[in-house]
């Protein structure tokens, strides 16, 4: 089988095999896509219409986001909460939170109608746009991750200037908590904007809340799917009781959700259009059933420390994130937008390119840095040299 170690220095080697070679050529199909639809515009390169003016695009947008929280959401609980037990997933959940955001601000660059005005958000200071809020948290969020990333940089090659680093970097997890809460609650907020197009199952003003807190349970149950996955493909050790625990905790964060949603449907009296039998209803029962019932019940379960209970809970919950965004972006807006809309494709290819390439990146680094194995360890090592 192939298999071959380009190696750049003493400390740094990448490692080519037939799936790698593939996820390259798949990231390299996808960046030509992005560069024809900047040459040749939206009309060109997706199915967007003016019924349809968001579509794929914008959905991968809002899940990635919600499943890249994974930052935050381990980054509370080991460097806010100080729970030391789940200090071994802080690293990879930062770098994984770093690749979703990096292919989030790729997907943003693309679909936006004038590209080479891109700019401008930056000097319009449109404070009372929900749209700019999400912008402006994604560019600061960004900016601290990179940060992040660079101590573990600092971490493998210059390890002396490692305790400089140490300074500013409970600052920069500080803001790397709290600033996703803006954008996740901003994001909810747009759809807000447009009451008279979204279904009353989701135009609700708790809609911003429940995508902030789904963002932090679907992060957590993301790294652990990341987790598991990836330990096994590097032929790594898991720590079961540790996953164990971030799930419990996510069906807790899951639990207080399902409660607010209820509340709120009763409050509103559309319990009538859940149970409708039309398409909203079901899709929204299917959402909550997989999203938060069964990874709930799994999570408080005694099998939750074997392997398939945890990796049915975690698929479940990351699932639900995607059944959310789904829901509420075009499920919800069907009805009012008419027509129909099915994504292009090079809106498909745009995505699935760019999302092999971070694959790529990320298979790379974690075998030249020290991610899995950090600082807290007492020999911090390199997986390939």
């Amino acid at each position: 089988m192939f298999d071959y170690n380009l190696r750049l220095n003493d400390k740094a080697c990448i490692r080519f095999t037939c799936g790698r070679v593939i996820l390259l050529a798949l990231g390299c199909c996808g960046l030509a896509i992005m560069v024809y639809r900047l040459i040749n515009g939206l009309g060109a390169a997706t199915h967007l219409s003016d019924e349809w003016p968001w579509g794929f695009w914008i959905y991968c947008d809002l899940f990635l986001s919600a499943l890249g929280s994974c930052g935050f959401a381990v980054g509370i609980l080991t460097h806010v909460l100080h729970i030391e037990k789940y200090r071994p997933l802080a690293r990879r959940a930062l770098f994984v939170s770093l690749l979703c955001y990096l292919l989030v601000f790729l997907i943003l660059f693309v679909e936006i109608g004038r590209w080479d005005n891109f700019y401008w958000v930056f000097i319009s200071f449109a404070w009372t746009s929900p749209l700019y809020e999400v912008f402006i948290c994604l560019t600061l969020y960004f900016l601290v991750q990179l940060a992040e990333a660079g101590e573990v940089w600092l971490d493998h090659y210059l390890p002396a200037f490692r305790r400089y680093a140490g300074y500013v970097m409970p600052f920069v997890f500080l803001v790397a908590c709290v600033l996703p809460f803006g954008q996740e609650a901003a994001l909810g907020a747009i759809y807000l904007a447009m009451p008279a197009k979204l279904n009353a199952i989701w135009s609700s003003q708790v809609l911003p809340w429940n995508c902030l807190i789904s963002a932090f349970y679907g992060g957590l149950c993301f790294i652990v799917l990341e987790y598991r996955v990836t330990n096994r493909y590097l032929r790594e050790g898991r720590d079961n009781e540790m996953t164990a625990g971030i799930l419990r905790v996510a069906a807790a964060v899951m639990a207080v959700n399902l409660v607010i949603k209820i509340v709120d449907l009763s409050v509103r009296g559309v319990w009538g259009e859940v149970f409708s039998g039309h398409l909203e209803g079901n899709m929204f029962l299917a959402e909550i059933i997989v999203g938060s019932v069964v990874p709930v019940l799994l999570a408080f379960s005694p099998f939750i420390r074997e392997d398939a209970a945890q990796r049915a809970a975690a698929v479940c919950g990351v699932a639900g994130i995607l059944l959310n965004r789904f829901n509420f972006i075009f499920i919800g807006m069907a009805r009012s937008a008419g027509g129909s809309y099915f994504p292009s494709f090079g809106e498909l290819g745009l995505v699935v390119g760019l999302a092999a390439l971070m694959v790529f990146i990320y298979l790379i680094c974690v075998e030249n840095l020290p991610i899995f194995h950090g600082k807290h360890d007492e020999e911090p090592r390199v997986i390939i040299h």
